[in-house]
């Protein structure tokens, strides 16, 4: 073999295996791809099954008999629970301790049980 000719054998390996380099990283890259178009599948749905499951807890809610009573018991928890922020954060004049003492002892007197 001469030399012409082993340089041009060894030009063509040389080309051979730069297209198998290319081939493998198109396969990566379809890889790649795939696992991306699968990872965004799943994320998918997991968030439309969340979706369903908070819709069902919707409808069973506006089913209930009490929801009336279950607004208004939310809405008052919702005002007292503000009223005991604010007064955390500083914006109240009263004690937080004397105010969830005072309720506490207004609670019990009013069922009938003697505060302590």
């Amino acid at each position: 073999m001469s030399q012409t000719e082993h340089d041009q054998s060894a030009h063509q390996r040389e080309q051979e295996r730069q297209r198998q380099e290319r081939s493998a990283g198109a396969g990566s890259a379809a890889a790649s791809l795939e696992l991306l178009t699968l990872l965004a599948a799943g994320v998918a749905d997991l968030a439309l099954d969340q979706l369903r499951q908070t819709a069902d807890r919707a409808q069973d809610a506006l089913r209930r008999a009490d929801l009336r009573e279950l607004l208004t018991d939310g809405v008052v928890e919702l005002r007292k629970r503000g009223e005991l922020a604010t007064r955390r954060a500083g914006m109240g004049n009263e004690n937080y301790l004397e105010t969830m003492a005072r309720r506490a002892a207004e609670r019990t007197t009013s069922e009938g049980r003697p505060c302590a």
